[in-house]
């Protein structure tokens, strides 16, 4: 579900470099006003101090969401089932997607007696224990959804006043991750918020199980405090269009600092391309949208079809090098190292504009993903100033061992980065510091030269 989302304007920070101590890279971070700060801190008070105590989201999660796909009417037993299977054959699983995971409508009510959430029996009739067993059965894991306010978007049962009944019900049935909505609750109220979302964290932890924690209450002030709370937290609105992807991509770029093993910001599903779910985006955009997720460190939940996913879009979500980029485990949120956009205010449009965001890793270099946000034609380039913003403002001079994700080839030694893109079209490359890696097969030119792809 989603909210409008109100942000206060972003601000520059710096931050320790990737090659140690006196260096330094500059992000974005969410400023908080005073009584904000005041405001946060008497929250986290009231929810206690304690942490997500699963041991899980070291790096971010990938699987399968069934809302855009199945929306209320069709996420059956038989269905889900039939979507394990797909996750299989084309290869997601072993790919690094774990996680099957069923959105709102799926329970009806409440047993008068022992007030454990009640399955649709038309959608459920065997219960959704046999669901988990066959999803476990097939090296998946099993998502569930609740609300933390008193009804769930679609109007079913929320978990406000049972947190630990719904907790220990979804332990028992072998639920691997719970996204728990904001509606029909207080949702603009920080205090009540977290209170409410800290009493499912604890309920959680008390199962004993290690059941993955991903908070959707669409707003960008759950950032601060969202690592004490859970494992992933909603920062925006529903992502429905291009538009609502460059809005998550400007307000996810503000909140950087906050995200990192064992919490990432999230700024809702990858929307793929198959025009009859219940949106979608054209191939080129799906990719860029898959591009741009990886490089902030979101996570990678399919929200598109599984069932009829296009060849396209096959490709795009299971690429192994930017799922390496994703899965890196120094796990740390892109930032825009060039950019031409303005500056960012809550809006349904999408500005002809343009950004290079650079995301570090572990192995001492960093990704680049070169975005044309606009409905032309553009050449985005990173020049050298560009460059040595993206590697921590300690590579002036530097070359890099380039390689292209996409094309899967590497581009030898270059200082500098040039692309032509289609209209929502993006690059992603890798960028390697001296010494490279033992063995890397590269055409070294005598002197590197600007890079124009």
């Amino acid at each position: 579900s989603g909210a409008p989302n109100s942000s206060p304007v972003a601000s520059q920070s710096c931050h320790v470099g990737l090659w140690g101590a006196g260096s330094s890279w500059c992000g974005y971070r969410m400023p908080l006003r005073a009584t904000e700060t005041v405001s946060l801190f008497l929250a986290f008070i009231l929810a206690g101090s304690n942490a997500i105590e699963n041991g899980l989201g070291k790096t971010p999660p990938l699987g399968y969401n069934t809302w855009n796909d199945f929306g209320c009417g069709n996420i059956t037993a038989d269905n889900l089932r039939l979507v394990a299977d797909k996750m299989v054959e084309l290869g997601f699983r072993d790919a690094g997607y774990e996680y099957l995971n069923i959105d709102d409508c799926w329970a009806i009510g409440r047993d008068k007696v022992t007030k454990q959430l009640i399955p649709d029996p038309l959608l459920f009739p065997e219960g959704i224990k046999p669901v988990s067993d066959y999803v476990h059965s097939k090296g998946l894991k099993f998502g569930i959804y609740t609300d933390r306010g008193i009804l769930t978007c679609g109007k079913r049962p929320g978990s406000l006043g049972h947190e630990v009944i719904d907790a220990q019900s979804f332990a028992d049935w072998g639920v691997d991750f719970l996204k728990e909505d904001s509606c029909y609750s207080n949702s603009v109220d920080h205090k009540v918020a977290f209170k409410e979302y800290a009493r499912m964290r604890d309920a959680l932890n008390s199962t004993g199980r290690p059941i993955f924690f991903s908070l959707c209450g669409w707003r960008a002030w759950y950032a601060p405090l969202g690592a004490s709370l859970g494992n992933t937290w909603r920062i925006s609105g529903d992502v429905i269009d291009w538009a609502g992807v460059y809005r998550a991509v400007q307000v996810a770029l503000q909140l950087g600092n906050y995200a990192g093993p064992g919490g990432f910001n999230d700024p809702d599903m990858l929307l793929g391309s198959v025009p009859d779910t219940s949106h979608f985006l054209t191939p080129e955009q799906s990719r860029t949208q898959f591009n741009l997720w990886v490089a902030l460190s979101s996570p990678l939940l399919v929200g598109s079809s599984m069932l009829r996913m296009s060849a396209y879009d096959h490709e795009t979500y299971t690429n192994p090098e930017a799922l390496s980029i994703s899965q890196d485990p120094l796990a740390k949120q892109g930032f825009v190292a060039w950019g031409d956009c303005p500056e960012w205010k809550p809006s349904k449009k999408c500005p002809p504009c343009a950004q290079v965001l650079s995301k570090p890793l572990s192995t001492g270099g960093f990704a680049l993903v070169l975005v044309n946000y606009s409905p032309t034609p553009n050449v985005v380039a990173c020049d050298e100033a560009c460059v040595v913003r993206a590697c921590g403002g300690v590579c002036a001079g530097m070359s890099f061992l380039a390689r292209d994700v996409w094309a899967k080839k590497s581009l030898g030694l270059v200082q500098s980065v040039e692309v032509a893109l289609p209209p929502g079209g993006s690059s992603m490359l890798v960028f390697t510091p001296p010494p490279f890696r033992e063995g890397a097969a590269v055409d070294v030119p005598v002197d590197p030269v600007p890079l124009v792809l």
